[in-house]
């Protein structure tokens, strides 16, 4: 009644562009975290797991970072 004729075709398109705008923003942000370089801290654990650094010095450095993002 309160739509010209042929108004809901209108309607259904603009929600189909919404849902696929919304997609493909959600797409990219999921491959921007998907390809985000790993926190440092997450860095400290890779070197010492790898033998880069001794317990104390992740000890040191972990402390360290965590004091700077407080």
């Amino acid at each position: 009644m309160g739509m010209i004729p042929g108004g809901w075709w209108l309607l259904f398109a603009a929600v189909i562009i919404a849902v696929v705008a919304i997609g493909v923003l959600l797409y990219v942000q999921l491959q921007r975290e998907a390809t985000a370089e790993p926190d440092s801290l997450e860095t400290l654990k890779q070197q010492y797991a790898s033998g880069e650094i001794d317990e104390t010095e992740l000890e040191t450095r972990a402390d360290r970072l965590l004091q700077h993002e407080s």
